[in-house]
């Protein structure tokens, strides 16, 4: 017997799908007189984000990293003629100072980040890469791209759908980053 029809014979709810989550969703906030035109998409992006944050903390995780380390490091490899101080990396990444002190010292003691005084300010700390950080950050990317399942289903979508995909995320990142304030959360990045 499947464990799909062994949940069904012991009486367990199913899951269920998508479309009918998003429904019940629509209909339960409907009720309550509140528009939902927005209740789909928003829905849509949110479980996509929890389902891409799961599969890149797979990946990661293969390499000792979460998600959120390997944000950080790959922060640190894209920009590396440009010194980032902790307090700048924390505005990239909308994440507190706290938080991120936290992370770079993990990061410290496993070899993958050093942090080095500042050119012309000694008081003023610069974090760089170690040759073992940037392995790990191409082991990593490279591992995302054969694995991962957003990949997989991105590159399936038709060539305008992509596009079109990037460009409608791209807007809504763009603005929905300029009102975005970091704050201390245990959310991927913060926590």
């Amino acid at each position: 017997m499947s464990a799909i029809a062994k949940d069904l014979a012991d009486g367990r709810p199913r899951p269920r799908a998508p479309v009918d989550q998003l429904q019940a969703g629509m209909a339960f906030y409907a009720a309550l007189g509140l528009d939902v035109r927005h209740f789909g998409p928003m829905w849509h992006v949110m479980k996509v984000a929890q389902l891409v944050e799961t599969d890149l903390n797979r990946i990661s995780g293969q390499h000792g990293l979460s998600i959120a380390d390997f944000h950080l490091v790959g922060a640190l490899m894209m920009e590396p003629q440009k010194p980032l101080r902790p307090t700048d990396l924390a505005l990239a990444l909308n994440v507190s100072n706290a938080a991120l002190t936290a992370r770079i010292r993990k990061l410290a003691d496993k070899g993958l980040v050093v942090g080095a005084p500042a050119d012309g300010d000694r008081r003023v700390t610069v974090l760089q890469l170690t040759a073992k950080g940037s392995d790990v950050v191409l082991a990593i990317g490279a591992a995302i791209e054969r694995e991962g399942h957003f990949v997989r289903y991105f590159r399936a979508l038709p060539e305008a759908d992509q596009q079109a995909l990037g460009r409608i995320l791209g807007e809504l990142h763009t603005q929905m980053d300029r009102h975005f304030l970091p704050a201390p959360r245990g959310g991927p990045l913060g926590g």
